[in-house]
């Protein structure tokens, strides 16, 4: 059963959207499969809570662009930790410019998880769907994601669901998702550079 819980008030929100959507992201990264050229349909970053954690997201297009969290990132994973009972110390930013950007019904890869740990999602700016469908039943389940929320879904969710941020053609306003995991730490292979507050994204073409 996933959980649903508010992490931040209004206001508090509003202020950190402000600070997520100045930070850079790889917008619609173009990659090849099956001989044909697709694009991440949404912006993407990773951040690793310190140098001793390197993960690899395996997603379609690669890995977007991996960094160490600042002191603002690292108090809002310690917040969701708290609140969760949890050890996140991984965080992948998905910024959703419009309604236009989605990510399709998946589950997330599990190499270099924790051993028994699930996976976390904190929204901020627009509400956007969130969807969760059983394997077993096809049950449907539908979350207004509002900004400030954040939806839990422990283990073994991940193996016995699918879960994605439709399409919502309607919709012309900006949503950020910070999605957590606990990855088990290893010796970096190179260490990430210190992310700072950068020129926004913009949409390519």
């Amino acid at each position: 059963m996933h959980i649903y819980s508010r992490v931040y008030d209004t206001k508090e929100s509003k202020d950190l959207f402000d600070f997520l959507d100045k930070i850079e992201v790889e917008y619609h990264k173009k990659y090849t499969r099956y001989n044909k050229e697709f694009k991440v349909p949404r912006g993407q970053a990773s951040f690793t809570y310190d140098e001793s954690i390197h993960y690899n997201y395996p997603a379609a297009g690669g890995s977007p662009p991996n960094y160490i969290m600042n002191d603002k990132l690292r108090k809002i994973t310690e917040k969701v930790n708290k609140i969760l009972s949890t050890k996140f110390n991984t965080i992948l930013f998905n910024k959703y410019l419009n309604g236009d950007d989605c990510i399709g019904f998946h589950r997330d890869n599990q190499i270099g998880w924790a051993p028994g740990s699930g996976f976390a999602t904190l929204s901020f700016g627009v509400a956007r769907d969130f969807q969760i469908k059983c394997d077993a039943t096809k049950v449907l389940t539908t979350i207004l994601h509002e900004p400030g929320y954040v939806i839990y879904m422990p283990h073994p969710m991940n193996s016995t669901h699918k879960h994605s941020v439709p399409k919502r053609k309607s919709l012309h306003e900006c949503r950020i998702s910070l999605t957590f995991r606990e990855i088990s730490t290893t010796p970096p292979v190179k260490t990430p550079p210190v992310v700072a507050s950068r020129k926004k994204a913009k949409k390519t073409t």
